[in-house]
């Protein structure tokens, strides 16, 4: 559909296991396709709420917003041991959306990624993915009548998550910076090299277990991340992308690294911590190689102007804290901040 409109693809609802024996919720799935800024590009939404949903508040109306490798259905949609990150957020009552940016996942594809990837400057920077995130929170706001959402974004969707809640504050009523990017300490790109980066590159998910858990203890790393775990994130990994460039990979547009290398290898920083205005929390995993706990710091100190801050660091975690052991108390810390009260 274009224009902004919404076609309802299919609705189901499942039986999620709360707390104690006897309880369950039953949470709905239904998934969406809305039009985005680009009128040949669609984008994927997922959503997960209650069966019982009358009361639709804002500080409960939650949207995922994936990194630069990976899309969100396969990564906030997850299940492991049942239950996913969404469907635990919605077993407690929220009304919980994913999205995946255009050229990700179930999303459509701009046709620079249909083309060899040298025939194309990268495509979909930060600036594509706040205008899809745009898209999604009007689609959301006006779905269920209400005026905010709470943005939840992963690495560079943190980047994202950051940028649209300084650039429209009236739309975000708390944010929740998950190993957030921030300036790198690395020799700055050169203009050559930077003219260099593809359209788009084929991201092989076999090597992210190694990637993530580069800082952990060796003895532990089968703890954290058990291998039938990431082995089934990988599979539902690869069949989100249904025409690869080449076998076992994902496609994913090469507009992230171009800005890494503009801005946060350069010195510079993609976007202001400082005019944050909402409630904010930075929350990192302990052994984290790829967004480290002094980077998010950096970024906590200089949310200057919020009216409400925290910092968490979940331990014997790394930057995919999401799919691991401890992947309950990431939930619990996020859940309680949007609990918090201000006052």
């Amino acid at each position: 559909m274009r224009n902004g409109l919404m076609l309802l693809v299919w609705a189901v609802a499942t039986l999620i296991g709360l707390c104690g024996p006897a309880r369950a919720a039953a949470v709905v799935t239904e998934e969406f396709v809305i039009g985005s800024k680009q009128s040949y590009v669609d984008l994927y939404l997922r959503n997960k709420h209650p069966e019982d949903l009358y009361d639709v508040k804002p500080e409960k109306t939650v949207l995922f917003i994936h990194g630069a490798s990976y899309p969100a259905h396969s990564s906030f949609d997850f299940a492991i041991d049942g239950q996913s990150w969404m469907d635990w957020l919605a077993s407690k009552g929220y009304d919980v959306y994913s999205l995946d940016i255009r050229g990700y996942g179930k999303s459509g594809r701009p046709p620079e990624l249909r083309q060899t990837p040298e025939a194309n400057p990268p495509v979909v920077d930060t600036a594509a993915a706040v205008e899809d995130v745009t898209s999604a929170v009007d689609f959301i706001v006006s779905r269920r009548n209400s005026q905010k959402v709470v943005l939840i974004g992963w690495s560079w969707g943190a980047t994202i998550a950051g940028s649209f809640a300084t650039a429209t504050p009236d739309r975000v009523e708390r944010l929740v910076l998950y190993a957030p990017q921030w300036l790198r300490e690395v020799a700055p790109p050169s203009d050559a090299d930077m003219a260099r980066v593809p359209a788009w590159r084929a991201v092989d998910p076999r090597y992210a277990r190694d990637i993530w858990l580069k800082g952990v203890p060796e003895a532990k790393r089968d703890t954290v991340l058990p291998k039938a775990t990431f082995t089934a994130w990988m599979n539902a990994t690869l069949a989100s992308d249904p025409e690869p460039g080449t076998p076992g990979t994902v496609r994913a547009p090469n507009g992230v690294v171009l800005d890494t290398m503009r801005f946060w290898a350069s010195g510079k920083p993609r976007w202001n911590p400082e005019r944050v205005s909402m409630p904010t929390l930075v929350i990192q995993g302990e052994w984290d190689s790829e967004a480290p706990p002094a980077m998010g710091m950096m970024v906590f100190n200089k949310l200057t102007h919020t009216p409400y801050k925290r910092y968490v660091m979940v331990g014997e975690t790394t930057h995919a804290a999401l799919f691991e052991a401890n992947r309950r108390q990431l939930y619990q810390a996020v859940k309680e901040f949007l609990e918090t009260p201000l006052r």
